[in-house]
């Protein structure tokens, strides 16, 4: 056994004003989980405390949370002295739940309209890394496009395109996923480094339907435009001022006695 401290975030949005954290130290064995550690802070020191777990090993997604502002499951995590246990960044019901109807209702309306067409084996193999997905919603919480834009969510558009790669599939995927917000997504990866299931949504899904979309002429406008430019100049951005190295002579004259020589790297010629 070892003993432990962690910060854990409480509020109750029928009592408290705002979110606040409390302290506890608990008894904890070797190599426990974060989910062991609000275990025993649930049976030693406060039984109100909410929180969400089902399976224990990393298969239903029930019980993430952030530890340390990234986004974990809870069941998997190893607790660690001093760590601050937060819910996940979406509206709080109690304590570390969070309501997830939303999103999850996001997912289910993408519904499959199955058509005749058997996949292939090639086609099955494509579409199986997209469906490891366990709707733990991490990577919802860790993606800062939703914090600005009303981008759907990476595991949204992880949904369009697995229905998308599928032949038995009867709709068109595209239109409906640029309406999510196909484009406001900034592949930061950042859905990546917090999925427990290590899905690759930025380029397994993401970048495949812009792909499909680009071929269509279906970018944005801006997207267009710089496509156009690389193709009639070579370059991506236009010449809009006189640069600085036209604005100065090819070699300057000391100013002084000359005390060196001293070699000036202009960098890129964009």
């Amino acid at each position: 056994m070892k003993e432990i401290t962690l910060r854990v975030s409480r509020y109750d949005p029928l009592v408290d004003a705002g979110p606040h954290f409390e302290e506890y130290t608990v008894q904890v064995n070797e190599g426990a989980r974060v989910l062991h550690a609000l275990h025993a802070v649930h049976d030693d020191h406060d039984p109100s405390l909410a929180y969400r777990y089902c399976c224990g090993s990393g298969q239903c997604g029930s019980c993430a949370v952030r530890v340390n502002g990234t986004p974990v499951l809870a069941c998997m995590e190893e607790a660690r002295d001093g760590m601050t246990v937060e819910p996940l960044d979406l509206p709080v019901l109690k304590d570390l739940t969070v309501d997830m109807g939303p999103v999850i209702a996001k997912i289910a309306r993408i519904c499959p309209a199955p058509g005749a067409e058997l996949p292939t084996k090639e086609e099955i193999e494509a579409i199986k890394p997209l469906r490891d997905c366990i709707e733990c919603l991490s990577c919802v919480s860790a993606c800062p496009a939703l914090q600005v834009t009303e981008f759907a969510g990476p595991t949204v558009l992880r949904q369009e395109m697995r229905l998308a790669l599928d032949p038995r599939d009867s709709v068109d995927r595209i239109d409906d996923a640029i309406e999510k917000g196909l484009f406001y997504c900034t592949t930061c990866r950042r859905c990546l480094e917090v999925c427990p299931k290590e899905i690759n949504i930025p380029g397994k899904a993401i970048e495949k339907l812009r792909e499909i979309a680009n071929r269509r002429g279906l970018t944005l406008p801006r997207h267009q435009e710089v496509a156009q430019l690389v193709q009639d100049t070579g370059r991506s951005v236009a010449w809009t001022q006189t640069t600085f190295l036209e604005q100065v002579p090819e070699v300057i004259e000391p100013d002084g006695p000359v005390r060196g020589e001293v070699g000036f790297f202009v960098g890129c010629m964009f």
